[in-house]
């Protein structure tokens, strides 16, 4: 818990000095049709994130490859906040984190290549929800701390992200003043898969996976609804919009009871996880 510690104090630091200098630079999220926010915030929390990774990981024993692939989930996201990929070109982008966080880990071959798919699906469905103030970063800081708690291995990663995201928060909770980006969000997504999966491949089992299924609770739930809700529309799946479960709940319960429903389906999760590991 020490490293939570660490990259939380090491944290709070960068992620405001990220906020000034992407209201510096310009790298804002502005209001959109589909954006509920009513004014420009930057989007650099990613960048704090990826700061803090790179900084503290590899002292705190996070393998290289798993750290590179965090950097480069980090990256593909920093380019699609500039300059809004294409869908399915930002999916081929995101491969080679995901191949490279993947050789961080001792996989057979074909466990590493329905892993890789899986991870493809998992951190999009985590970069989808992050739509409303704290919600990504509370969803990731719910299981992180379920990860610590079943002392799964690349545990020090789990831990720098935890404290890392806990000190995004600061800066992100209701109003927020600093966002992650899809750079934040892939990179929390990216980790999410990979700490999972490198305790299933110590211990291989049909529990494991349940468990990594838990620890996905919200965004899972959100995924499904969304793909359903835009396939009745004749909507493309791949397109943005606000049919998010997130969305549906914000117009009737307001933005704090949004966040209180999706983070208890999301602890709910965790307490299984937790449970069952």
């Amino acid at each position: 818990m020490s490293e939570v510690a660490v990259a939380f104090l090491a944290g709070v630091p960068v992620a405001a000095l990220m906020a000034f200098v992407g209201s510096r630079l310009g790298l804002l999220d502005r209001p959109g049709a589909i954006k509920p926010h009513a004014r420009p915030v930057p989007y650099t929390g990613g960048l704090a994130l990826a700061i803090l990774l790179g900084g503290l990981g590899p002292p705190l024993g996070v393998p290289a490859l798993a750290v590179a692939g965090a950097l480069l989930a980090w990256a593909v996201g920093f380019v699609d906040d500039a300059r809004h990929l294409d869908p399915r070109l930002k999916l081929a982008a995101e491969l080679p984190a995901l191949v490279v966080g993947s050789f961080a880990i001792d996989l057979d071959g074909a466990v590493r290549l329905v892993a890789i798919v899986v991870g493809l699906f998992l951190i999009n469905a985590f970069n989808v929800i992050d739509g409303l103030d704290a919600l990504a970063g509370g969803t990731a800081a719910i299981a992180l701390a379920a990860l610590l708690l079943l002392n799964a291995p690349l545990a020090a990663l789990a831990a720098v992200a935890l404290g890392g995201v806990l000190a995004f928060l600061v800066f992100n909770l209701p109003p927020a003043r600093l966002f992650l980006g899809d750079e934040g969000s892939l990179l929390l997504g990216y980790v999410l898969w990979l700490v999972p999966l490198a305790a299933f491949a110590a211990a291989p089992s049909a529990r494991l996976l349940i468990v990594t299924g838990c620890l996905w609770a919200f965004p899972l739930v959100n995924a499904g609804f969304v793909v359903l809700a835009r396939i009745r529309a004749r909507r493309p799946v791949l397109a943005g919009d606000r049919s998010h479960l997130y969305d549906v709940l914000h117009r009737r319960l307001g933005l704090r009871g949004t966040l209180l429903v999706c983070w208890t389906i999301g602890a709910a999760g965790a307490i299984g996880a937790a449970a069952l590991g």
